[in-house]
């Protein structure tokens, strides 16, 4: 049957007071990220001094600094682990055992990552830190967001590639618009407080700094170079109306002719700033809007959460995130797919992706995420269904998902990521989207289920939250229950007596539920 979990606050604060107890460990500052509802604190950890790796604390605050709560990506079988005959330099915790390694990092500009030895300075692992994939303005020619979706057109036929060919029937498919970019020393550059396109990676090509060729077509080099700067700075643009501009508080690095013609994209984030990289294998990689918003996407879960994609289902999400990112930015343009890469796949090249649910896939079936691509439809599919929902706002939607990405941790799992996306509509919305949440990512998807089957909670007749039709309580006895409905800064928000069930309009944040006898127990929205 679907589960569901109930966290009770008992047992969050037992978890924690375990962790802190334990002698030897600590947590050190790393960063901090503000959004426009709250603030979230990020720790490393040290385990007698020696660092432990991938791993952290989260701190969610109010933004006066009260306290909500407290989140570790350290599991309790972890944390039960630590013995004090443990060594350094670091501390790594993989299957069920904890290692003694050292890290070695290679950063050449285009490779980035770890690899890790341990103490007879054998390989252990490789962790790859690549995520793939005075002003004026301007007139520029684009895509937008592809030559093919706008015009209900399939590749194939005249409408292909050739090879950066084919300029008579793809120019006709191009739209004329403008974009704001920076004078330095009565130079235009492609470069303004979102972006700045550089030339870093082979093949070399010369970042163009004449505007007239900005609107030349899709055969010329500027073509590509045009796209970046236009659909960054166009999404950036779209963060600051939301509020969420400083989640990329940097104007990132980009180059469109890179990878030395691979046929690939991705984010790098070992570089100050971090950068982007289109490659031109096929279709050029920085010819479809759908690539260069997906890849951005990468920048956008980074600035929420450094250093946390750790983990099969975390970074499935972190490429179902960048799918939703691509198709909401069609969306809000007027156009809608199926399909995520248009152009750039779904052709003779590559297959794409879906940005639809099958039907078909159950979360509670799926056994493997070690190919981070191949259920990224399950997870993109349920938040374009949010967004799209008759009873939702869009752009409150993509608010309360970009709050969510500061919760996001290492080795998350996609049912508690679709948690954090319920916890951040409180800190949103005040709940008020919960049922909208609960039918797109309940079943037949079960990412999240619709009904608490805890045994723990059940045999010992404890009241527990049903989500199955109405959102209610139920109290598995006969006793009156005292109730106090409160939200996760302290407000009361009710407060009477229940028998039986109590029915609530939407998933409260906290309830107190207290017997006859005085035992209280106490239900947490996730």
């Amino acid at each position: 049957m679907s589960r569901r979990i109930i966290t009770l606050l008992f047992t969050l604060i037992v978890s924690l007071a375990f962790s802190q107890n334990i002698e030897g460990l600590e947590h050190e500052y790393f960063a901090t990220r503000k959004s426009p509802h709250a603030q979230y604190l990020r720790f490393t950890y040290r385990y007698q001094d020696i660092p432990i790796l991938e791993h952290q604390l989260l701190e969610i605050q109010t933004l006066d600094g009260n306290l909500v709560k407290t989140k570790s990506s350290l599991s309790q079988e972890a944390l039960a682990a630590l013995t004090p005959s443990l060594e350094g330099p670091y501390l790594l915790w993989r299957s069920s055992n904890w290692l003694s390694v050292r890290p070695d990092t290679t950063n050449n500009g285009f490779e980035h990552f770890v690899e890790l030895y341990n103490i007879d300075n054998e390989i252990v692992e490789t962790i790859e830190l690549n995520l793939n994939f005075i002003d004026t303005t301007v007139q520029v020619r684009v895509f937008n967001p592809d030559p093919l979706t706008p015009n209900n057109l399939s590749y194939g036929g005249i409408y292909t590639d050739m090879n950066d060919g084919n300029s008579g029937v793809l120019d006709s498919l191009t739209v004329l618009d403008s974009v704001t970019v920076d004078v330095v020393n009565d130079t235009v550059r492609m470069k303004n407080s979102y972006i700045q396109v550089i030339d870093f990676d082979a093949p070399y090509i010369s970042i163009s700094t004449d505007p007239n060729n900005w609107v030349s077509g899709r055969a010329s080099d500027e073509f590509e170079q045009v796209m970046v700067t236009y659909h960054i700075t166009k999404q950036n643009e779209y963060l600051n109306a939301l509020g969420y501009g400083n989640i990329l508080n940097y104007a990132i690095h980009v180059d469109p002719q890179a990878l030395n013609g691979q046929d690939n994209s991705m984010f790098n984030w070992g570089t100050n700033p971090p950068r982007l990289f289109f490659g031109e294998g096929g279709v050029d990689d920085a010819e479809d809007a759908d690539v260069i918003i997906h890849e951005l996407g990468h920048a956008i879960s980074h600035g929420a959460a450094p250093a946390s994609t750790n983990g099969d289902e975390r970074r499935t999400f972190d490429e179902a995130l960048g799918d939703y990112f691509a198709e909401r930015y069609g969306r809000m343009n007027g156009v809608q797919s199926t399909r995520i890469f248009d152009w750039d796949g779904n052709n003779t090249f590559w297959n794409g992706r879906s940005a639809v649910y099958d039907g078909q896939k159950d979360y509670n079936t799926i056994s493997s995420f070690w190919n981070i691509y191949q259920h990224t439809d399950i997870m993109v599919g349920a938040m374009l269904e949010f967004s799209a929902a008759t009873s939702v706002n869009d752009s409150v939607v993509d608010k309360i998902v970009l709050e969510s990405l500061y919760q996001l941790m290492s080795f998350q799992s996609l049912r508690e990521i679709a948690e954090n996306i319920l916890s951040a509509d409180s800190i949103v919305n005040n709940g008020n989207y919960s049922q909208a949440i609960y039918t797109a990512f309940g079943a037949p998807k079960n990412i999240l289920s619709g009904v608490s089957t805890d045994e723990q909670v059940k045999s010992q007749k404890m009241p527990y939250l049903n989500f199955e039709g109405a959102i209610k309580v139920v109290i598995p006895s006969n006793e009156t229950y005292f109730y106090k409905i409160y939200t996760l800064n302290g407000q009361l928000l009710s407060s009477g007596k229940a028998q039986n069930e109590l029915h609530l309009r939407d998933i409260p944040s906290v309830i107190y539920l207290t017997n006859s006898t005085g035992i209280t127990t106490v239900l947490k929205r996730p």
